[in-house]
């Protein structure tokens, strides 16, 4: 009765797990394009891209002026304090004091010259508790002009590279989604070839027991011997293995895909085979340049030159520097009314010129040192970015080459199947028939096998290969459409990728 009640549950619970199992048919498009929206790959891509966007953002504001307002108060002091008398010697007096102090100002960079400009107007006020004595005192507008002199212009620089930076991460953008793309190609034929493995093996099961069943009864009238009939018995025991395995590396693979494209871990998946591999042309030069053009890597070269020749700017900068500031604006005197701060009877011109230097008489050599040092790494860069460029050179030329001989294994493997797949037919009718043994029937069953998982190899090399040209040209050879739009802007309000016709 236990055993009754036992069974009887394992059965409900079994079939309560397949119905709530829900079963969705996809293809490869419809694979790629779940992992362009779910993909924790693409997830990642919109947030560099997102990254990219604000930071050149904090660059142009950088150029924008600035209202500023700054204050110190209260600034209150109750104690004892040294006080230098007019003889030199030091009275301590007890001190209960306020003072607090307000600016408001206008400050622009001028990325020309690297000049600051400031416009400001400021207010002081004192107060003193154990006197009862309230002053105030300011400056009702003030201008500053400083003027850093021989020392490296950084807004010069930013405005050469910090536009390819932008201009990098979107194109960054495009490639990762395409690396997504790639990687999501790749784990739909990792799946579809278990899954063809899983119907292979439940295919070679039946047959299996099929074959086992004739053996018996020819067996049973003396046609055939009992070593065959060990053999069938044999074969279906591990047809029934590699079918249990098939189903468990068919569960495993499936949970890897749904987990990337982020769908449902009880949505069971039923993959469509393509049917066939589009035809069309690849030409290598053409590659080459739409990969210069579009891919992110080729401003690397570009940005890497600007970063050293900048150190070599800076390094020669740093043998002097100076800095020129002048000021000039009106001051008001000490007066116990905020009104009279700005009263045109109290207030004065008056105005301020300073220059500060730096100069090494005996640096040791630190400045001849640290100017080869910048030498040599703007010829390490350069001779880096050298071999970056023939590898990326003959990348392109090996994923051409690939992609090209991968459609010519594509028509040998599916004819190589149509002939195993007919060859099999007319051997298991002849065994049926009698005319051939289990060896023979066992040589077409294993040759129809491998022309189907050689197929389907044959078409995940060239998927493979076909995502990958995109994502090293961000161009689509089969429609002839280039992946990256320079148009391309991140949308902080609908946090998308928009096309903004002028820039």
């Amino acid at each position: 009765m236990k055993k009754f009640i036992l069974t009887l549950l394992v059965i409900v619970i079994s079939a309560g797990t397949a119905f709530s199992q829900e079963k969705r048919t996809l293809t490869l498009e419809d694979v790629i394009q779940l992992a362009k929206d779910n993909s924790r790959s693409a997830k990642l891509a919109e947030t560099r891209r997102t990254f990219g966007y604000w930071g050149y953002k904090v660059y142009q504001a950088g150029l924008k002026p600035q209202l500023l307002l700054r204050g110190n108060f209260p600034n209150y002091t109750n104690r004892s304090v040294p006080v230098t008398q007019p003889d030199g010697t030091v009275s301590f007096r007890s001190v209960n004091q306020a003072q607090a102090d307000l600016s408001l100002g206008f400050q622009q960079v001028l990325p020309w010259t690297n000049t600051t400009v400031s416009l400001e107007t400021n207010l002081v006020r004192f107060e003193d508790y154990a006197g009862d004595v309230s002053n105030f005192q300011g400056d009702p507008f003030g201008i500053t002009i400083a003027q850093p002199l021989f020392s490296v212009n950084p807004y010069k620089w930013d405005k050469i590279i910090e536009p390819l930076q932008y201009e990098q991460s979107k194109r960054r953008y495009v490639q990762d989604m395409e690396s997504a793309s790639q990687q999501a190609a790749s784990l739909f034929f990792g799946l579809l070839d278990v899954q063809k493995n899983l119907e292979i093996a439940l295919q070679n099961e039946a047959s299996a027991l099929e074959v086992n069943n004739i053996e018996k009864g020819r067996y049973n009238i003396g046609t055939t011997t009992e070593d065959e009939l060990l053999q069938t018995e044999a074969e279906l025991l591990q047809a029934q293995g590699e079918a249990q395995q098939a189903r468990l590396d068919v569960q495993s693979t499936s949970l890897s895909l749904r987990t990337f494209i982020g769908l449902n871990e009880n949505l069971e998946i039923e993959l469509v085979t393509p049917e066939d591999a589009p035809v069309f042309e690849v030409d290598f030069e053409k590659a080459y340049q739409y990969a210069k053009d579009n891919r992110s890597q080729y401003l690397d070269f570009e940005i890497d030159r600007l970063e050293a020749e900048r150190g070599i700017a800076t390094a020669r900068a740093r043998r002097f520097n100076a800095t020129v500031s002048a000021s000039f604006g009106y001051n008001s005197v000490q007066t116990n009314s905020i009104g009279d701060v700005y009263d045109p009877l109290n207030t004065a011109s008056g105005g301020t010129f300073r220059l500060n230097f730096n100069m090494p008489i005996l640096d040791g050599g630190r400045n001849k040192a640290g100017m080869n040092q910048a030498r040599a790494s703007q010829q390490l860069t350069e001779f880096t970015i050298e071999q970056n460029q023939i590898t990326f050179e003959q990348e392109i030329a090996t994923a051409v080459r690939n992609f090209v001989q991968l459609k010519t294994q594509i028509d040998i493997a599916l004819k190589r199947q149509d002939i195993a797949l007919r060859r099999f037919e007319i051997t298991n009718s002849r065994y049926l028939a009698g005319k051939v043994g289990i060896l023979d029937l066992g040589n077409a069953r294993t040759s129809k096998d491998s022309s189907i998982r050689g197929y389907i190899a044959a078409l995940r090399q060239y998927w493979n290969a076909y995502y990958e040209l995109r994502t090293l040209t961000l161009y689509d050879f089969q429609t002839n459409t280039v992946l990256y739009n320079p148009l391309m802007e991140y949308d902080p309000k609908t946090d998308s990728a928009i096309i903004v016709e002028s820039k």
